[in-house]
């Protein structure tokens, strides 16, 4: 009589995908070869297939005509004695399949030393645990030969897509669904649920509560404690997690025993940086959070976000790109930052300086992406400043696989503008709009030369536009930013989210017509830009607006200078709100009923910031009595001063213009906030 076990074997064998390693390995292990294993340790996040698998290798072990010996740690008692019991007689050529391990993961010890020894020379064990072994275990040199362990991974992209057809789901529906569920089989299968019992709604399909609460209920479990879940919901928020960073959200006495606890757990792995989840459960635990506390979710990416901009802003030329996608990364909920990264991983691809020798590449490059007449103003670019360039090179090869440039332009140059149209145009738009200060900056994102994929999201414009963000976040004076693209009506949406404006006039190089994007920071600084970037994150509301939408006013040196002098008179008295320096750059940040408060308070820490030098220590005294302590005359700050009134007057004027000259390089952005940690 045929059995229900046999149906269950042969929908398994049919529906079955990928693991050919795995299974190869476990073949040869069977077939007695002498290089094969005993016992394989298998381990992976809840929901990575690996009871699925053992149900495979069981099938494949009994065509082979091998005893196969089934336990599972959620029905066994972690005692010796019970385990003893379970597994039974022990045969010659017996397979024994142990998954959900980690519910009896305290037996190990006693596994390894005492109950494995004793099994037959040529039997089999495969264990399957959510943990990986000890190391202890894997040290042994008694087991070096013996065991082999092995993490299960995602299935790969043609792996996906085979179980979303096998599932029913149409090929035009299964994008949006392997976006979520990128290659882990328990996310495909729970999407793939979702699309076949209501097809009308995948195109605007989101894992519902009951997908994420199923994930996450194998992936993750019961937590510890509010803590706890708090340090999650901080690793699937940021892209890597180091203790330090954790410190800035978590009571610092707490954060070293909570990273080793994150450390630890199945679905984290370490890498270099610090440690990150797998792919699946930071997309479970994202939605849940988001969903389940709003106000907890946006606390932690306001929490880190400062710590991730200084650290970018800080970082070495080697780590410059590296640290501005860390940086994006918890901006990738926006809908406009998704529009222009991919966020693929290449292994294959890293940003480099450019060097002589790739000149002859570069410019066939450019012609093969834009044409000779690019490739020209490429070639005097590469004369005139080839520190601007950045190669996207191979490391198989070493070869540039495309390439960007960053022009600083401090002030127009007729040899500039007579090779180059789109700099012409942008050196029009700058004189007509807003000119440049002393010690401002015009910054040009000049080329985006990818071939293969020309202005198309790909790991090579990735590269692109971490350079550029880094220039543009660096917090080093500039004033315009300018993009330049041959498909200005396809971007001009996306632009437009990150505050980048069409210009009017157009620059046509060869048989193309390039479109200018523009901003002046000056209106909008960093900070008023993240807190409406960050919006759209949260919400995931392309049209979400921050507090503070509001556009600064741009003043020359001499108009601060003297707003400064009126502000500093005004220090004390309500007439300090109607100052221009409220709606100014050094003040963002601020909510509307905080700016003159955050004005006053900018004034008195930039004096007081003079008492910690030594060469200011007089001019210090001086304004603190006039100022601070708010003197009703000079004559009697002077006289409370013991000074001459006119040695008095000397160092008040010294002392103002010293108070000015800091508070006009934060009005640059080049000086580094003190209260915030970052460079504004």
């Amino acid at each position: 009589m045929r059995t229900l076990r046999e149906r269950l074997e042969a929908t398994r064998r049919k529906t079955f995908i990928g693991r050919e390693m795995e299974r190869g390995l476990f073949a040869a292990a069977l077939a007695g070869e002498e290089s094969a294993f005993s016992v394989l340790y298998v381990h992976g996040p809840g929901g990575i297939g690996k009871s699925t698998l053992l149900h495979r290798l069981a099938d494949d072990a009994r065509t082979a005509g091998r005893t196969v010996v089934e336990l599972d740690g959620r029905l066994t008692e972690a005692s010796p004695h019970a385990f003893e019991s379970a597994v039974g007689i022990q045969v010659p050529g017996m397979v024994l399949l142990i998954d959900t391990f980690e519910r009896c993961q305290g037996l190990e010890t006693w596994l390894s030393h005492q109950f494995l020894p004793k099994l037959p020379w040529d039997a089999i064990v495969v264990i399957a645990s959510r943990l990986p072994p000890d190391p202890s275990w894997r040290a042994d040199p008694a087991w070096a030969d013996a065991l082999r362990v092995i993490t299960l991974r995602n299935l790969n992209p043609d792996e996906s897509a085979v179980l979303m057809r096998n599932r029913g789901v149409a090929s035009h529906l299964q994008p949006k669904l392997l976006a979520f569920a990128g290659g882990h089989p328990l996310a495909l299968t729970l999407a793939a649920e979702v699309a076949t019992n209501d097809q009308s709604e995948v195109e605007s399909w989101e894992p519902g509560q009951d997908v994420v609460r199923t994930l996450l209920n194998h992936l993750v479990g019961e937590l510890p404690s509010e803590l706890h879940r708090r340090t999650l919901a901080v690793c699937a928020h940021v892209e890597v997690t180091t203790e330090e960073l954790l410190r800035t959200v978590v009571p610092a006495h707490q954060a070293t025993a909570l990273f080793e606890w994150l450390r630890g757990l199945p679905f984290v792995e370490a890498g270099p940086r610090g440690v990150y989840p797998h792919d699946i459960a930071r997309n479970a635990l994202e939605a849940d959070l988001s969903w389940r506390d709003p106000e907890g979710y946006a606390a932690i990416h306001h929490a880190v976000r400062p710590y991730l901009l200084q650290r970018m802003q800080s970082s070495s030329p080697a780590d410059a790109l590296r640290s501005a996608r860390e940086f994006l990364f918890i901006l990738r909920r926006s809908p406009v930052i998704s529009a222009f990264f991919s966020w693929w991983h290449s292994g294959d691809l890293f940003g480099d300086r450019y060097q002589p020798a790739d000149r002859r590449q570069l410019l066939v490059l450019a012609e093969q992406a834009e044409g000779p007449e690019l490739a020209g103003i490429v070639a005097y670019w590469l004369d005139r400043m080839p520190e601007a360039f950045q190669i996207c090179r191979r490391i198989s090869t070493g070869q540039p696989a495309g390439f960007s440039a960053w022009l600083r332009l401090a002030e127009p140059d007729d040899e500039d503008r007579l090779a180059d149209p789109v700099v012409d145009a942008a050196w029009t738009h700058v004189t007509a709009e807003a000119a440049l200060r002393p010690g401002e900056y015009l910054g040009l994102s000049r080329f985006w030369v990818d071939p293969e994929r020309y202005e198309q999201s790909s790991p090579v414009m990735d590269l692109m536009l971490f350079r550029n963000a880094r220039a543009w976040l660096a917090g080093d004076g500039l004033a315009w930013s300018f993009c330049v693209t041959a498909n200005p009506e396809r971007w001009q949406d996306n632009f437009a989210g990150i505050q980048h404006h069409l210009i009017p006039a157009t620059s046509r190089i060869g048989s193309t017509d390039f479109g200018l994007f523009a901003r002046d920071w000056r209106r909008t600084p960093l900070e008023p830009w993240l807190d409406q970037l960050t919006a759209q994150a949260l919400s995931g509301d392309v049209g979400a607006t921050s507090p503070d939408p509001a556009e600064y006013p741009v003043l020359s040196r001499s108009e601060f200078d003297d707003a400064v002098r009126a502000a500093l008179r005004s220090l004390h008295s309500e007439s300090l709100s109607a100052s221009v320096l409220v709606r100014s750059r050094i003040v963002a940040g601020n909510p509307d009923a905080d700016r003159t408060r955050g004005l006053r308070d900018l004034l008195v820490d930039t004096i007081r910031s003079m008492s910690e030098d030594p060469r200011a220590a007089k001019l210090y005294r001086v304004l603190d009595a006039t100022f601070l302590h708010a003197a009703p005359t000079q004559e009697v700050a002077a006289n409370s001063l013991g000074l001459p009134f006119t040695t008095y007057r000397r160092h008040l004027t010294r002392g103002i213009q010293l108070v000015c000259d800091r508070l006009w390089r934060r009005e640059l952005g080049t000086e580094l906030d003190c209260r915030l940690g970052t460079r504004t």
